[in-house]
């Protein structure tokens, strides 16, 4: 699972006794260096820290990598899916059957590596490993942001994809007097060490996972411009060429530097660790020779027009109603050198942390966005996770300050998943009488130690086991995720059009949403991308939830005690699994959401203006405003 660090940029102001807080475009990425750099060192080239051995690996001893491969044998109850879809290469059994037989002569570094390499080729989003440190502590970065905007190719094969932001400031300075400042938002990729991003996705796809393609060319994106210690392999070469055309037209080449932060906090208590056990000292005050020779040329040459039609996508099965396009023709004109991204746009902030609310152009259009960056359902005075606190908030604006507008959109682009309790009430306040998705798990040992033999009762997954028959399915019989009592119900409170705007990165109860909205005809589902994630499963983190509900079949990863530190931030490594898949209703009955996703609608990308331009407009909500409006035109269904 990739992991984040959101840089908040907030601008408060005073309205109506509402705050206000300025959010950049859920596009943009940010690198934890500039959200909180006083936990962070300065950057240097990554060759600095491998040559001196600092990206290195605790030594575990026999008993303690057993430990850590009993807990990741266990419970991928999304295995067939996995096969189904992606072929036997995202089967991890035969791989962590080599790690089990060679577990006594591997290297730790072969061992640790070995065994996040298998979870990340099995493509699930929810069955994950992290990493310790020393290795973990460590975060790489190009510093250049990449987007996906509206282009002529294919989506799948051909997309087009931008600089989406400036360069990282501090590692500008660095490199100020080489090729790398020549980069400019707008810029399109074309190549990467001398293949398409396409290519290059796919020689680098058991790295970078990924549960549907559009899951998968997002976590690529990503892949291009940082990487975590604690979820992906750190590279083995010092830069990356990246290939240009500019907005004028001209190609040029760029071999970036792989450029290395570490964590202070982390750093102190694995290097200690690392030290006690093997009597070697890791120095990790080096001289910062930032200068990279190798980068200082740069390749420009005249272009010629190569807006090509790329080849059709092989996602057949997987056909959105609408995709829009646009005119190309004004795309390549040269308009400046303009070098960064000021799309702002206004939204209020309300007792939920991950929940914004804004009225997209009150005068015109009059579209209520509800902004969601993840359902984790975060109290802003508790800082607790409060379900019915989150819901009554999204309820109220739909009955005060939104209740005039022409339509609603939920957007949730940025898809962090949450509470499925929360996910499963939001459309209940477009629609009633609506079921809630259903739950299976794999019926073996683990899940059974899980669920029946636990020593805290899951009543509706219990009662599934027995209900099954041995016969009859390796699979738990359809239930309900949450047991009667704390099912949660909605009075329907809003009812003109209303759309749900998602992208590859909506995950698990984002699903949940968009796919509810979508099956119950409650409303569209745009999407920058072709699907979601694809990933939809209950997930219970290793510690404590496993250990709690099974302590038969998982234990307490090897150091936690010592890589804990004193405000409770865990080293070590750790291990989340999904165990109960995601089941569809109404129009999409029993559907797996696992490895297929929310198919969009409507796929609605963002313009090359709506990046390189200092505008609050926004082409994206503007098509989305206008589409809803037309849609309020149409005559009401009967039933």
């Amino acid at each position: 699972m990739v992991l984040f660090l959101v840089a908040v940029l907030a601008a408060i102001s005073c309205i109506n006794a509402q705050t206000l807080t300025t959010q950049p475009d859920a596009t943009s990425t940010s690198t934890p260096h500039a959200a909180i750099k006083d936990t962070w060192s300065d950057y240097r080239p990554i060759k600095l820290d491998r040559d001196a051995g600092l990206l290195a690996f605790l030594p575990y001893n026999l008993e303690q990598r057993k430990i850590l491969m009993s807990n990741a044998e266990n419970a991928w109850v999304n295995l067939e899916s996995k096969i189904k879809h992606h072929g036997q290469k995202s089967n991890p059994f035969p791989a962590l059957k080599h790690i089990r037989n060679n577990i006594e002569i591997l290297t730790d570094k072969q061992f640790q590596l070995g065994l996040l390499n298998t979870f990340a080729r099995a493509r699930d989003a929810h069955t994950t490993m992290t990493l310790a440190g020393p290795y973990s502590c460590f975060f790489v970065t190009t510093g250049i942001s990449f987007q996906f905007i509206d282009g002529p190719g294919d989506m799948i094969k051909n997309p087009t994809i931008v600089v989406s932001q400036p360069v990282d400031r501090e590692i500008l300075d660095l490199l100020r007097n080489t090729a790398y400042s020549q980069i400019r938002v707008g810029d399109q990729l074309v190549g990467i060490n001398d293949l398409t991003f396409y290519e290059w996705k796919n020689k680098h796809q058991n790295a970078i996972g990924g549960s549907t393609e559009s899951h998968s060319q997002r976590l690529a994106l990503k892949y291009l411009t940082f990487r975590y210690g604690s979820d992906t392999p750190l590279p083995d070469e010092d830069s990356i060429k990246f290939k240009f055309k500019s907005r004028g037209g001209t190609i040029y080449e760029v071999d970036v530097p792989y450029m290395s932060i570490y964590r202070h906090i982390c750093w102190e208590y694995s290097s200690k660790l690392y030290t006690q056990l093997t009597g070697v000292t890791l120095d990790i005050h080096l001289q910062n020779t930032a200068a990279v020779k190798s980068n200082s040329h740069a390749l420009p040459t005249t272009t010629v027009d190569d807006h090509t039609t790329g080849s059709q996508s092989t996602m057949s099965l997987l056909t959105p109603r609408h995709i829009r396009k646009r005119d190309q023709s004004s795309q390549d004109q040269d308009t400046g050198r303009l070098s960064k991204r000021d799309l702002w746009i206004i939204f209020h902030e309300t007792s939920i942390l991950e929940l914004s609310w804004t009225i997209w152009k009150p005068d015109s259009q009059n579209m209520g966005i509800i902004k969601l960056t993840s359902f984790e359902c975060t109290s802003r005075t508790t800082n607790l996770m409060s379900v019915l606190e989150a819901i009554r908030e999204v309820r109220g604006l739909l009955k005060t300050v939104l209740k005039d507008t022409n339509s609603i959109l939920i957007d949730v682009r940025e898809g962090g998943g949450g509470s499925m309790r929360f996910a499963n009430a939001i459309p209940q306040l477009f629609k009633s009488n609506i079921e809630p998705f259903k739950v299976k798990y794999l019926r073996n040992k683990v899940t059974y130690n899980m669920f029946v033999k636990s020593p805290i009762d899951l009543r509706s997954s219990r009662n599934a086991w027995s209900k099954t028959s041995p016969d009859d399915s390796k699979y738990s019989l359809f239930h309900d995720f949450t047991d009667p009592e704390n099912i949660i119900t909605c009075s329907k409170v809003y009812t003109k059009p209303m759309g749900v705007f998602t992208s590859g990165d909506c995950v698990s109860a984002c699903e949940i949403v968009a796919g509810t909205v979508q099956s119950y005809d409650i409303g569209t589902v745009f999407g920058e991308d072709i699907t979601t994630t694809g990933a939809g499963a209950n997930v219970w983190n290793l510690d404590p939830d496993l250990i709690l509900y099974d302590p038969t079949d998982f234990k307490p990863m090897p150091f936690k005690k010592e890589l804990t530190s004193h405000n409770k931030e865990a080293f070590y490594n750790q291990m989340t699994v999904g165990h109960r898949a995601l089941v569809r209703n109404d129009n999409h009955k029993e559907k797996w959401i696992e490895d297929i996703g929310i198919v969009s609608d409507v796929v609605i990308r963002p313009q090359l203006e709506d990046i390189i331009f200092d505008t609050t407009d926004n082409s994206q909500y503007n098509y989305i405003a206008n589409y809803l409006i037309e849609v309020g035109k149409r005559p009401a269904k009967t039933v």
